[in-house]
């Protein structure tokens, strides 16, 4: 596949996104060498700059990993997020359009649950969670998240941290998330949130509630995300990956 010119979205992003639905395709195989450096420029008559840029974003979104003196191979983990085709991060949705993606605002609080969350949790009321709330966007807010996370792993009050990927750092303390279930509404978004996302009207607003469950099918994340719909479409795809 040669990489357009005239696309709107940047080189390095058509690379991406070629190579990784080569991954969920099942084309590249997960723990398997993807084609050498050189074999990938001619293939999409792109520099070498603009092809590690690409490898680099794949990385960070753990389909690839780089092993110095070995290669690059395509991500083993069962439990990754990456192999999830439903699930994808702001960041990475953003990528795909092309849009540059920040965490305008980030808040961690370490809170006693209530009767609601210890429910959800099933935990005892006044057992200690993690409370992360963020509003993110383009140049423009877009959601606000209000996260909530069993303390299985110490999260620091850090913001590079907190404005960075929440299920990247948790796969670097070894959390790896094993089912998720999402649902999805439209409801008219409370003062407080429509203040933050910059709504002014009461058109209805895109609500998700995410469930994320480790391999013990333990409950770890609860999140309930409020996307101001005029400037978000929630895509998803879907894939039949072969064993």
């Amino acid at each position: 596949m040669k990489i357009s010119m005239t696309d709107k979205q940047p080189l390095y992003v058509q690379v991406r996104n070629d190579m990784r639905n080569k991954i969920e395709s099942g084309e590249w195989k997960e723990g398997e060498l993807i084609p050498s450096e050189k074999e990938l420029t001619n293939q999409y008559g792109v520099s070498r700059v603009t092809l590690r840029t690409a490898i680099k974003a794949l990385v960070q979104e753990q389909y690839l990993v780089r092993r110095a003196g070995y290669g690059t191979t395509v991500y083993k983990n069962k439990s990754s997020l990456s192999n999830f085709t439903m699930i994808r991060s702001f960041t990475n949705e953003m990528n795909e359009m092309g849009l540059p993606s920040k965490t305008m605002e980030a808040e961690l609080k370490l809170i006693d649950a209530d009767a609601t969350l210890a429910s959800i949790f099933n935990i005892k009321e006044g057992d200690k969670l993690y409370n992360l709330k963020r509003v993110r966007g383009t140049v423009i807010p877009i959601l606000f998240s209000d996260s909530y996370i069993l303390p299985v792993v110490k999260i620091p009050d850090d913001q590079n941290v907190l404005k960075g990927s929440l299920y990247e750092y948790l796969a670097s303390q070894k959390v790896y998330f094993n089912v998720f279930e999402e649902y999805i509404s439209a409801v008219e978004a409370p003062k407080q949130i429509k203040s933050l996302l910059q709504i002014y009207d009461d058109t209805p607003q895109l609500k998700r509630k995410r469930f994320s469950y480790n391999e013990s099918n333990r409950l770890i994340e609860y999140t309930e995300t409020y996307y101001n719909s005029k400037h978000y479409e929630y895509r998803t795809r879907l894939y039949y990956r072969k064993k």
